[in-house]
């Protein structure tokens, strides 16, 4: 049987120039097509996911965010810009407002250069409530005299229409403004306070940057300023910016991620399958301060873990720490009678800070007290829930105040308002 003859390799006749141009595309469009529908169903529905999750997963990635460095919250950020309530801000013509990193840098400085104002305010029973308390970036808090106490509170960029009221100032509460290069507000005070308050930018009693209410309130309990007046007074005395020096703070994402931790052990030690492990955590939700003898200036804080805050009472018949809030009203200054026209809200800050600090009586008027605001004393620091047991530093009275651990860790503090609240090392205590 005859076979047929083997061709041979060489006998193929070349693919012509049109045929290789036509296998060509048909590989390009293969390939192309199959890209197209990855990414339909990749992507696209990655992008739809991300529109149901809502916007607030858009401010996650943004590629920059800036803080405030009173309060270490968040203040600026690159990317698109939201409001509040997770909607997109608008400028007038309509467009979605989207900031550059620089053009979040530069917000972000134009605030933390801002003028900033230490107000006292007092806390005697005939001074509550307060007015604007909610809106200091951090609160300290001693006792004045005869185991009443009185507050320094940490203003910049205030919109509330009403402050105060005002009162006298201390020299240990001039200590401790002092790091914040603030203009010190008050209303006289002691003779060294007021000797010491000359090299400061201050504001003592003044009938054009403060006013007289006489419809809830009596004198010497009775004077108030607003956020408007400081900084028109910052202004008119060419006190443009300050330059303060801050705690060591956590970023939020940094808070949060604690705050995921804290929890998780928690919710691990509640199992009914918990091991005996060693705990990271101490948890705080029910303080109880003990500043004085008499129960009104006695405070208890309860965490709220909705919030994160820590809503402030009064051991005594005071009950909850109340104050007014007269943010965003179309009255102004003296035309706003507190009690009428603003909201009451409790204090409720997300920081606690108890320092032990050296305390005795004036020995020239004896009754007044002096505190001891530099050197170190042991410190308690409440924060996302828990209590961290340390140390306050104050290295001279220009430093700012330094919080440690017991291995001499700085602890950087949760952003938010804070409160701190000295007491005698020899009589005060907490509780927790």
């Amino acid at each position: 049987m005859n076979k047929k003859p083997k061709k041979n390799k060489k006998d193929k006749k070349p693919l012509s120039k049109k045929k290789k141009i036509l296998i060509f595309l048909i590989i390009f469009l293969v390939l192309a097509g199959g890209a197209a529908t990855a990414y339909f169903l990749f992507f696209r529905n990655s992008e739809e996911t991300g529109s149901e999750n809502g916007s607030s997963e858009s401010i996650k990635t943004v590629s920059k965010k800036f803080y405030d460095n009173l309060t270490g919250e968040t203040i600026s950020y690159s990317g698109t810009q939201y409001n509040a309530d997770g909607s997109e801000k608008l400028d007038e013509n309509g467009q979605k407002i989207v900031y550059t990193e620089l053009q979040a840098e530069q917000y972000a400085d134009n605030n933390n250069t801002k003028s900033i104002s230490c107000v006292q305010i007092p806390n005697g029973t005939d001074a509550r409530p307060q007015v604007g308390l909610t809106d200091a970036k951090i609160v300290f808090e001693a006792i004045a005299e005869a185991g009443i106490t009185r507050f320094a509170a940490i203003y910049r960029g205030s919109n509330d229409a009403v402050i105060g009221p005002v009162r006298s100032l201390r020299m240990y509460y001039l200590e401790w403004d002092d790091p914040f290069d603030c203009t010190i507000v008050h209303a006289g005070g002691e003779a060294n306070a007021l000797n010491a308050v000359k090299s400061y930018k201050h504001l003592s009693e003044s009938r054009t940057y403060m006013w007289r209410d006489y419809s809830g309130w009596t004198a010497p309990n009775n004077l108030f300023t607003s956020g408007e007046l400081l900084a028109k007074f910052n202004t008119d005395n060419n006190y443009n910016s300050s330059s303060p020096k801050v705690f060591a703070r956590m970023t939020p994402d940094e808070s949060n991620e604690q705050l995921k931790e804290i929890r998780a052990e928690q919710n691990t030690e509640n199992s009914e399958n918990a091991e005996e492990t060693t705990k990271k955590y101490t948890a705080a939700n029910n303080i109880y301060v003990h500043v004085t003898t008499a129960a009104n200036y006695n405070v208890n804080y309860t965490y709220d873990s909705t919030t994160n805050t820590y809503l402030r009472s009064y051991e005594g018949s005071s009950g909850k720490h109340m104050v007014y809030s007269c943010k965003n009203l179309n009255k102004s200054g003296n035309n706003i009678k507190p009690k009428q026209d603003c909201e009451s809200v409790q204090v409720a800050p997300k920081v606690v800070v108890v320092m032990k600090v050296s305390e005795q009586t004036n020995q020239i008027n004896h009754y007044r007290e002096d505190l001891t605001t530099t050197g170190s004393g042991d410190a308690y620091i409440f924060q996302n829930g828990i209590v961290v047991e340390g140390t306050w530093e104050k290295e001279k009275v220009s430093s700012q105040l330094v919080f440690k651990d017991k291995s001499g860790n700085i602890i950087n503090l949760a952003p938010g308002q804070t409160f701190i609240t000295a007491i005698a090392k020899s009589y005060g205590y907490v509780k927790y």
